[in-house]
């Protein structure tokens, strides 16, 4: 018996394990904001780019560092590379007295068939003209750049979460309208039944009722369709493509969001970008002055040389491994490359100019981005008190409209037509509300760094 205890629990826990795994998850916006910049393939190359970036500034600060490089050269002949035999000259004394006891005597280079050398030296850059710190400064701006770019594409990345994400609560609310419309509907269909029985009306009335029931099952179709296609859509871009996802139910009430206009556009990252345009403009324009400035360099070299295969005869004239160190200056003037230089700097400053243009166009251009933003804030915020307006009238319009028919003074079409107008009020009253709040959001992020900085 307790064997078969013992097997029930662990099949229960299996299937409550199975069901948890296969569970709805509920997310709210902050949940998808934050599971969206953790999935985003975008994001990611994003980051690394900021990653190679910083890696670009280590290397240009290497430059600041003397450059040290090492170099041997060996080689080893199949043949003798000398191979006469002779006597050393009479002639040599006149060269020089100590060498007059070698006179007449033999001498052999055939042995010699290889020989090596090795030298490393280090140069230490002393004026470059500027191009060291601008390649620098120009990794620096690079890095800065990358963070950025990171920046935007995850804001543009929020703003489509945040319009997804209200489009389905504009949708799961149109839902909840048609559920109550479902209800009005099928309380009418059982009273023009009644009234149907008793004689009052015709079977007209009942079928228009019927034909009513099947345009909000045909519309809730519809709804039912754009909710799942929505969700789809929210989980492959929150990297949750796999599983099933909902959003958690939030309140819809407008009344504590209050922002005021913040139409400044100085800090907004595309303004920034554009100002990095032109500091890389600028720097560009001075690494292109810097290469046709002199460069001074100085440093040292130590070198190691030997050959191979000497007689012990020749090796009193010529030593066969010989290490010396030499230290050295070097001054570059570029002087040919002045006339092509010349032309590549005016070629800079135009760029710099097209820079400063395109920085002022996007500033103007932010600018009506944010005052635009804004506006389409308080139109929805207004539109909300309308379609308020617009629902107490169609209820108002609706309860008449039910009392009426239910006394014989109105149709069943009139009566229809204002269960229609109250029903598209309270739509439009839930796709203002939507509306108003994806507006909200995206104002804010667009204006984040306008407000934190």
């Amino acid at each position: 018996m307790k064997k078969y205890i013992i097997l029930a629990v662990i099949l229960s826990l299996q299937f409550s394990s199975l069901n948890c795994a296969n569970a709805q998850i509920k997310l709210t916006l902050a949940q998808c904001l934050d599971s969206a910049s953790r999935y985003s393939l975008d994001l990611r190359n994003a980051a690394l780019d900021i990653d190679a970036a910083n890696l670009t500034i280590a290397e240009a600060r290497t430059k600041y560092y003397p450059q040290v490089s090492a170099r041997l050269l060996a080689f080893r002949a199949f043949d003798k590379m000398l191979t006469n035999d002779g006597i050393i000259p009479a002639e040599v004394a006149a060269v020089s007295p100590a060498l007059a006891e070698y006179a007449g005597q033999p001498y052999t280079l055939r042995e010699f068939n290889s020989a090596y050398s090795a030298n490393i030296s280090a140069m230490q850059p002393i004026y470059t003209g500027g191009q060291i710190t601008t390649a620098n400064r120009l990794a620096k701006l690079q890095r800065d750049v990358s963070q950025l770019k990171y920046r935007l594409l995850e804001r543009q990345l929020q703003e489509k979460i945040i319009e997804n994400y209200w489009q389905i609560v504009a949708v799961k609310n149109n839902l909840r309208t048609l559920d109550a419309a479902d209800r009005q509907v099928d309380s009418l269909y059982h009273q023009v039944e009644l009234f149907l029985k008793a004689g009052v009306v015709t079977r007209n009335d009942l079928l228009r009722v019927q034909l009513r029931r099947q345009e909000l099952a045909s519309q809730r179709l519809r709804l039912d369709n754009a909710h799942q296609v929505l969700l789809l859509l929210l989980a492959q871009q929150i990297g949750l493509a796999d599983k099933e996802i909902d959003i958690e139910e939030i309140p819809v009430d407008v009344s504590d969001y209050k922002v005021g206009n913040n139409s400044q556009c100085a800090n907004r990252v595309e303004s920034l970008l554009a100002s990095k345009a032109v500091e890389a403009a600028q720097l560009q324009l001075r690494m292109e002055r810097s290469k046709n400035m002199p460069t001074v360099a100085a440093g040292l070299i130590g070198y190691n040389t030997g050959i191979g295969g000497l007689s012990s005869t020749a090796r009193q004239f010529v030593k066969d491994n010989h290490t010396n160190m030499l230290m050295m200056a070097t001054v570059s003037i570029p002087i040919s490359a002045w006339w092509g230089g010349s032309k590549a700097i005016k070629r800079r400053r135009l760029e710099l100019e097209q820079a400063r243009i395109n920085m002022q166009e996007t500033q103007e251009k932010v600018d009506i981005d944010n005052r635009t933003a804004w506006l389409n804030v308080e139109q929805a915020r207004k539109q909300i008190d309308v379609m308020h307006t617009s629902v107490e009238q169609a209820s108002e319009n609706l309860r008449i409209s039910t009392q009426r028919y239910q006394a014989g003074t109105e149709t069943i079409t009139e009566l229809l037509d204002a269960e229609t107008l109250h029903r598209q009020a309270q739509s439009s009253l839930a796709n203002a509300i939507a509306d108003y709040h994806a507006k909200l959001n995206i104002y804010l992020l667009k204006t984040k760094d306008t407000n934190t900085q």
